[in-house]
């Protein structure tokens, strides 16, 4: 077995002792283990899809963004070609999370060797693959402006102080919608592929990584009091029955501003700003060979 591991030199000595651990126990079960430390935003991604060796595994050492950029790179091949492994070590690891992934090494180097493959489903925005969310308004407002120096000392915390920033713009702009062909409009979309969101709550309990849709949540309400009584049925995996609150599965999705874009309205996918308005949002037919446990 051929197995690459990437992942950010820069993630802390908790990472590296953990990556560590798992390839010495890959070593010792005859796996041919490399390495690679990504050296800036998009390196992964560049490397990956110029990477022409022999490979069985390529395994995501990082958050959600880490992963994000690992199957960007893969995004060149058939799906079938590698399998995708998920070693959790970010600020944020939503889909470890929702696959049952822990941080341990002697599990993580099991799941390698001799995980189950679970066949997940990517979308892809302005032609960019994202596996977990994307989101557009409020959603997107948080993770844009975001305090990247806050994050890197106290973690999701940074999260909780953009939200609070970012509320009092929700109901500003409005956004219009096609659906699978239907219109809509919402104040604020959070496209999901699976059920989580921010860790362990429920965002959808409609949405199935297994399934070749994304679930499309369309927030309603022209006050930021109409996203905090939104937001209530989060910790308790409610939202979708919250008043305000439209949720439909979807395979495309279009979204414009309504009126003027004085200044560049940004998307969110995967925990990070990756696109810009307007949005193309297409479910890819085939699916990507990950491991779980």
């Amino acid at each position: 077995m051929q197995v690459l591991i990437i992942f950010n030199p820069t993630a802390g000595t908790a990472s590296q002792q953990l990556i560590d651990a798992i390839e010495q126990r890959l070593q010792q079960a005859g796996v041919t283990v490399q390495r690679y430390a990504t050296r800036h935003a998009g390196d992964a991604m560049d490397y990956l899809a110029a990477y022409d060796g022999e490979l069985d595994v390529v395994a995501a050492a990082g958050g959600d963004g880490t992963l994000n950029e690992v199957v960007n790179g893969m995004r060149q091949r058939d799906n079938q070609s590698w399998r995708l492994a998920i070693i959790p070590t970010g600020t944020t690891n939503v889909l470890a999370t929702e696959l049952g992934i822990r941080r341990r090494a002697g599990a993580l180097a099991q799941m390698i060797l001799n995980g189950r493959e679970q066949a997940l489903y990517p979308g892809r925005i302005n032609g960019r693959r994202f596996l977990l969310m994307a989101g557009v308004g409020y959603d997107a407002w948080v993770v844009d402006k975001v305090d990247l120096a806050l994050k890197k000392k106290a973690g999701k915390l940074a999260y909780v102080k953009s939200m609070l920033q970012q509320l009092r713009h929700f109901g500003r702009k409005q956004y219009r919608l096609q659906v699978d062909g239907v219109p809509y409009s919402a104040s604020s979309v959070v496209m999901t592929n699976g059920r989580c969101y921010g860790g362990s709550f429920i965002i959808s309990r409609q949405a199935d990584l297994r399934a070749p849709t994304t679930q499309v949540l369309m927030m309603n309400g022209g006050s930021p009091w109409a996203l905090l009584l939104s937001l209530l049925g989060l910790p308790l995996g409610l939202m979708e029955k919250m008043p305000g609150i439209v949720s439909v599965p979807a395979r495309r999705v279009d979204i414009e501003l309504v009126g003027e874009q004085a200044e560049p309205e940004p998307v969110q996918a995967d925990g990070d700003s990756l696109a810009q308005l307007p949005l193309q949002l297409v479910m890819e037919e085939q699916p990507l060979r990950v491991l779980v446990p």
